[in-house]
């Protein structure tokens, strides 16, 4: 356990029970130290904890070292091989606090595997039935912060179209008003000026309206933007909901084309390089209307 971690807790988990005296050590150091990296409750790391290093030293032969352990592909195989016979609520919270783990505890991991596994295909659009669910699942949230900070991912995301990342790192000046409509501006990665779709302004200004202008969007008096911080407050949330901003940009871009944005602007305010990401999304549109001729018409270009 690293200088200043959190101490363990004399946590005693029945199942493995048989072998704390071969994992409890390596556990608890594990869970103690992305609780001090993280702020997160140990004891709400340890059952994700328990039951991932129990399967990967018992069922995968893996040595108890965190290089070899907390890897997302391992995280991975896990979920699938080792939680057959879980919920699909129980799989996406073991995986939310496993990622956490993994970031805490093997960063550099998780800069090779996003490296190493890019998107070939767009991620599937929301539905209209799967937005008024999330519009529920953030009018639900327990805590007025919580509802405000649900609905700017919601804003943010499905409003303007915005990445993970630009999720956390916009900030209330990073808005300007132009002729009474909102727009964000990203400054870094693929710098953009981007307009908020109209039927995300009001819950946007509802927001920004008690927010100091330096502070951040989502969950203000964050320091720095690391996608843990976004996949604790999902964990938080107890949903069962895919609520992912990569979702929300491709629904923000099918939507653009569907109203009939002209492709070269779409890709001015989407930070795309070409044409053929609008294809992909394309691919999701009704085959009437605007958007059945867009790959016909990005290829022209």
């Amino acid at each position: 356990m690293t200088a200043g971690a959190v101490p363990p807790l004399d946590y005693r988990p029945i199942n493995a029970l048989p072998y704390w005296d071969e994992i409890g050590e390596f556990v608890n150091a594990a869970v103690a130290d992305t609780a001090s990296i993280s702020g997160r409750e140990a004891r709400s790391l340890y059952p994700a904890a328990v039951a991932f290093v129990m399967w990967c030293w018992q069922s995968r032969g893996t040595p108890l070292e965190r290089p070899r352990i907390f890897r997302l592909i391992v995280v991975e195989e896990f979920v699938h091989l080792g939680m057959a016979s879980y919920a699909r609520g129980s799989k996406a919270t073991h995986r939310a606090t496993l990622t956490i783990m993994v970031e805490a505890l093997n960063p550099a991991e998780t800069v090779r595997s996003r490296r190493a596994i890019p998107r070939s295909a767009p991620t599937k659009p929301y539905t209209h039935a799967e937005v008024a669910a999330l519009h529920s699942w953030a009018a639900a949230q327990g805590t007025r912060r919580r509802h405000e900070d649900a609905m700017s991912l919601l804003a943010l995301g499905l409003g303007a179209g915005l990445a993970t990342r630009e999720i956390l790192g916009a900030r209330v000046a990073d808005l300007e008003t132009r002729d009474d409509d909102i727009h964000v501006i990203v400054w870094e990665g693929r710098p953009r000026v981007v307009p908020v779709r109209p039927d995300w302004q009001r819950p946007l200004r509802r927001i920004l309206a008690d927010l100091d202008p330096a502070a951040l969007i989502f969950r203000p008096g964050r320091t720095g933007a690391s996608p843990g911080q976004l996949t604790d407050f999902l964990l938080r949330s107890r949903t069962e909901l895919d609520v992912r901003p990569s979702r929300m940009r491709t629904t923000w871009l099918l939507e653009h084309l569907n109203a009939g944005t002209p492709p070269k602007e779409l890709l001015r305010i989407s930070g795309l390089k070409n044409f053929a990401a609008l294809d992909k999304i394309a691919a999701f549109a009704p085959k009437t209307g605007h958007t059945s001729a867009l790959p016909a018409t990005s290829k022209s270009h």
